[in-house]
């Protein structure tokens, strides 16, 4: 039975794309560990043998997985493929799982609520944004990286799963009406990536499960926080990225 208040965060980093999940990914954990022992799998150390180990010994109720992935597969670090459709999933039995990975959402998501699974959020496109900078001070993808952490926040502080999907989807929104105002002139691809990860994102399951009830004060500032202006950057050599 997994344990409540108990999370395993997954946050491979061995490509530009795994970098900048798994540097918003630590801040989604270092909120975690305010209200929940947290297991960090960071870098090199997330992988199969030690994603299984965790499961197993550690048992959290909540799962935090970064990685490329197919409608069939999740893969962790150097790609090193973790779950299948037909393989691996039934180790979610009992937990909520967040995959942010490209296009676990088609098939491996619905197949592990289908084993027991209690909840997946995952996406049934790939998952792209744009970039032009790194991580931490990229103007662009900030936006595509705190709807997702707002479904890892919400969770910790004691929100349902349908909760911290609807807080998600209002923080995409209030990113992309942001974005609608812009006269930055990559403004409508990045509201074009914007849409697409926001429509492409699915709750599987439970809508009602909870992964701790006691709740950490405040919520943390970049939840429904957006900048009222952001400079006008040219001369930059914009990516588009995808897991």
């Amino acid at each position: 039975m997994p344990i409540p208040g108990v999370a395993l965060f997954v946050r491979p980093n061995f490509d530009r794309a795994t970098s900048f999940g798994h540097y918003y990914m630590d801040l989604a954990a270092e909120y975690a560990a305010q209200n929940m022992r947290v297991i960090d799998l960071d870098g090199s150390g997330a992988t199969k043998s030690n994603i299984f180990a965790s499961l197993e010994g550690d048992d959290p109720i909540f799962c935090y997985l970064l990685g490329h992935g197919n409608p069939d597969v999740y893969s962790a670090h150097n790609k090193e493929v973790v779950m299948v459709t037909c393989s691996g999933d039934e180790s979610l039995i009992g937990r909520v799982v967040l995959f942010l990975s490209c296009s676990v959402g088609v098939r491996l998501a619905p197949s592990a609520v289908s084993k027991g699974a209690t909840t997946a959020f995952a996406w049934n496109v790939d998952f792209t944004w744009i970039a032009a900078g790194d991580p931490a001070t990229d103007i662009y993808a900030v936006g595509f990286f705190e709807p997702v952490n707002a479904i890892s926040n919400a969770l910790v502080y004691g929100k349902t799963t349908q909760e911290a999907m609807t807080l998600s989807l209002a923080a995409w929104n209030q990113w992309i009406d942001h974005w609608t105002s812009s006269v930055d002139p990559y403004a409508p691809m990045v509201i074009q990536h914007m849409i697409h990860n926001r429509d492409g994102q699915i709750l599987f399951g439970s809508t009602s499960a909870r992964i701790t009830t006691i709740a950490p004060a405040p919520l943390p500032p970049e939840e429904g926080e957006i900048p009222l202006s952001l400079p006008l950057i040219t001369g930059y050599s914009l990516s588009l990225l995808f897991l």
